[in-house]
């Protein structure tokens, strides 16, 4: 008898074919990619021109403000979108929707980058540029609950971990690439006042490139995406959301829920906080901290795919408690030294931002392996959708949480106690939670483990 090892199997001792398995992984890979592009290009391309959206009497707290609810929108615009297209998803196949969902945000990304500024409009400025990225987030819900289970679907158990933490770096990249693109336009049109190149029109060309990406996308994998094999053979749920809330899949969806609302928390807040505070509270220039972010996401990729690695090791339970505890603890110890006068000089500074997000965002080279897992093959982009995406809702209020805390607490540490809770959130959930590397999937509406 030939041998023939487990890369060979997608789930359950089924042969899969190599080619497929290539172009699944693939896919989700260059979707994620231009998913995160289109996600954080207001953190990076934004961050030196949001004046030109904004009144010039504006409190230095009201413009920061102002500047995180153009990320949140796109954060609560995901849930939506995640309910719509998940369920979408588990019952017309993952290829269509990440096609249509792709198409709805570069078409968005397309308009922001024609929107008039506060100088022309007035408030309207704020008003469509926060709309459009609500908009933009309800298709962003949509391209990742269909490509991210369709690339597990045909990746093998033991290969899952990997995977997972390649597919998060994805992230890392989007955010060097536009790092890059920002980096040139601030060479090509330098930023300033509001009469400056960048703040009338180098922004644009960022935003630009988000929706080029986005087509160029659609044009290619229209061809070269393929739909899931194991979707196409089970057996399809009548109402795939009921059963993630109400049904066999609901203790799974609220331990899911938990855990997520953890590492959202942390992780999307540092990711907005941390450049924000490098440019506003430390007065470090739009340039310097472009390349900051640049390395910062270099080194975070090699987190994603270490975390991936590790939690296929030693378990993804176990690695996600231990990160909830270090999170709380080592996380919150690393903001306040980036924000105490402990550390001195523009590069103390940058390597303590550095290890802030390295420590507390790491963990999530583990969290789209994990979700997925928690959720039979009928109803898995739905319990995906929901567990990821309405995790979201909470922690898309951190700008709020921060306001309110800075009524009482200094600037320097009103993050601290949304890192604590995100932290002992994430605790919480792996704990409630079974352990999910060794798991077949299988064809089933259920999940079945290895040892079943």
């Amino acid at each position: 008898m030939t041998a023939i090892t487990s890369s060979e199997f997608g789930y359950a001792g089924r042969k899969v074919d190599p080619g497929k398995r290539r172009k699944a992984i693939v896919g989700a890979y260059q979707g994620l990619l231009v998913d995160f592009i289109d996600i954080y290009l207001p953190v990076i391309a934004l961050v030196p021109a949001i004046i030109y959206f904004q009144p010039a009497d504006l409190s230095p707290a009201m413009k920061s403000t102002i500047y995180f609810m153009t990320f949140a929108a796109t954060l609560l615009g995901r849930p939506i979108g995640a309910l719509l297209f998940g369920s979408m998803a588990d019952r017309l196949g993952r290829r269509r929707i990440t096609m249509i969902s792709v198409a709805g945000f570069s078409v968005c990304t397309l308009l922001i980058a024609f929107l008039p500024g506060y100088q022309t409009v007035g408030m309207w400025s704020i008003v469509l540029l926060v709309g459009l990225r609500f908009i933009d987030g309800i298709f962003l819900g949509g391209e990742y609950t269909a490509a991210v289970p369709l690339a597990y679907e045909y990746c093998d158990r033991e290969k899952r971990g990997l995977v997972g933490g390649i597919l998060a770096g994805a992230y890392c990249a989007a955010f060097v690439i536009i790092s890059l693109v920002t980096l040139v336009m601030l060479e090509i049109a330098p930023a300033g006042g509001l009469d400056s190149p960048y703040v009338q029109w180098g922004w644009r060309v960022a935003f630009l490139f988000g929706a080029a990406c986005g087509f160029a996308f659609l044009i290619y994998r229209r061809k070269h995406l393929p739909e899931s094999d194991l979707w196409e053979e089970s057996a399809k749920a009548k109402s795939p959301l009921r059963q993630v809330m109400f049904g066999s899949e609901r203790r799974s969806f609220w331990q899911v829920f938990v855990l997520m609302t953890g590492l959202w928390l942390t992780s999307s807040m540092v990711a907005s906080v941390v450049p924000d505070k490098l440019k506003n509270f430390h007065k470090i220039d739009a340039t310097t901290v472009t390349w900051a972010l640049l390395v910062t996401n270099v080194v975070l990729y090699a987190g994603f795919v270490a975390a991936g690695v590790t939690s296929q090791r030693v378990g993804r339970r176990k690695f996600l408690a231990t990160m909830g505890i270090v999170i709380a603890v080592a996380g919150s110890a690393a903001y306040y030294v980036f924000m105490s006068d402990l550390i001195e000089g523009t590069l103390g500074i940058i390597a303590a931002s550095l290890v802030v997000q390295v420590v507390i965002s790491s963990v999530f080279g583990v969290a789209t392996v994990y979700v997925n897992e928690r959720f039979g093959t009928s109803v898995r982009s739905s319990g995906f959708a929901m567990g990821y995406s309405l995790s979201l809702l909470i922690p898309s209020f951190y700008s709020f949480y921060l306001l309110g805390l800075g009524t009482f607490l200094p600037e320097t540490v009103t993050a601290i106690p949304l890192i604590v809770i995100g932290g002992v959130l994430i605790l919480v959930g792996a704990l409630w939670g079974p352990e999910t590397k060794d798991l077949e999937f299988r064809p089933t509406g259920r999940v079945e483990y290895a040892a079943e």
